[in-house]
């Protein structure tokens, strides 16, 4: 289907012979493109996340929380498991957006190898999510 302003619908069954269909956008293309913009600022969002100065419900500053304890917490075997334990966390929150980044890049890549950026008006893709 070419995505010209209209679509020549003399083989379309429901239209009549040399009628023009309007095209407009596909909007499930363009729903796959917001949700993808958005995983993408997702990796920046992760970058620049800190936690709160505070603990619980308390005002008490990480400064003054940790003042009591030694350097020998920090560098214990718990430590190390802990360290280890938000590593993994890390970057398994990095791998889980880079396979919704590809898989949201596949969508959409499909939409253009079909040639379904714009689509005839009044069909599934055009009502799209109200099909």
């Amino acid at each position: 289907m070419p995505s010209s302003p209209t679509y020549d619908a003399d083989d379309d069954a429901d239209a009549a012979v040399g009628e023009d269909i309007p095209m407009v956008p596909n909007r499930k293309l363009e729903a796959i493109q917001a949700v993808l913009e958005y995983a993408q600022g997702s990796r920046l969002r992760l970058d620049s996340w800190e936690p709160t100065p505070t603990t619980g419900t308390t005002t008490q500053y990480s400064d003054t929380f940790d003042a009591g304890l030694s350097e020998d917490v920090w560098t214990s075997p718990v430590a190390d498991d802990y360290r280890t334990s938000v590593d993994t966390a890390d970057s398994g929150a990095y791998d889980a957006i880079a396979d919704i980044v590809s898989d949201l890049t596949d969508a959409e890549n499909a939409f253009y190898d079909a040639g379904q950026e714009r689509v005839p008006e009044g069909s599934a893709l055009a009502r799209w999510p109200n099909t």
